[in-house]
């Protein structure tokens, strides 16, 4: 078999290797990189070890807390555990309520801006657990609306006044007949 240009024959077998390194355009994208089962079985394992070496971590404060919390608890009188019970379960109600209050307030702020044409997302960024503090951002981004939507607006009314082309039309028309009953 005859050498292929490029290529130089070896002595012994047919397996032909390039003369020159393959030069790639800047056009051709580079080939990308492929990984052997192996290489990708370490990148997962050692990704793995991170993982459950963090997890580790949390489990072991877990395990500490719940420690101390039981100590704590062992040590307290049965009207201390009480109090201690009673301290949780008010701190679980006053969270429920503020989320409640601004559940409602997000209602009542969405209906308002509803009122007022105002798009119903900006409600989110209005709201606050204090009635009086809501209602001021409502009203102070009402107003800024109204300013830049009547800008808006003039901008796209300014501009100059159309010609009345219709007029325009007719004396052309007159012109051209003056000009047609001159031959």
């Amino acid at each position: 078999m005859p050498p292929v240009e490029g290529t130089t024959k070896q002595s012994g077998g047919e397996d032909p290797k390039p003369d020159k390194p393959d030069v790639k355009s800047k056009d051709q994208e580079p080939t990308p990189k492929t990984f052997s089962q192996e290489e990708v079985n370490n990148v997962v394992s050692k990704r793995i070890n991170e993982i459950n070496a963090k997890n580790e971590e949390k489990i072991k404060k877990a395990i500490q807390e719940a420690k101390a919390e039981w100590e704590k608890q062992s040590q307290m009188s049965d009207e201390e555990k009480q109090k201690e019970e009673m301290s949780k379960k008010e701190q679980e109600i006053a969270e429920r309520e503020r989320k409640l209050t601004l559940q409602e307030r997000s209602i009542a702020t969405k209906a308002v801006l509803q009122d007022k044409g105002m798009p119903t997302e900006l409600a989110d960024y209005l709201i606050d657990v204090d009635k009086d503090t809501t209602d001021s951002n409502v009203e102070k981004i009402s107003k800024v609306w109204d300013e830049a939507l009547s800008k808006a607006v003039e901008a796209k009314v300014a501009g100059e006044t159309p010609k009345d082309s219709s007029n325009q039309q007719e004396q052309d028309k007159k012109k051209y007949q003056a000009g047609v009953s001159s031959f």
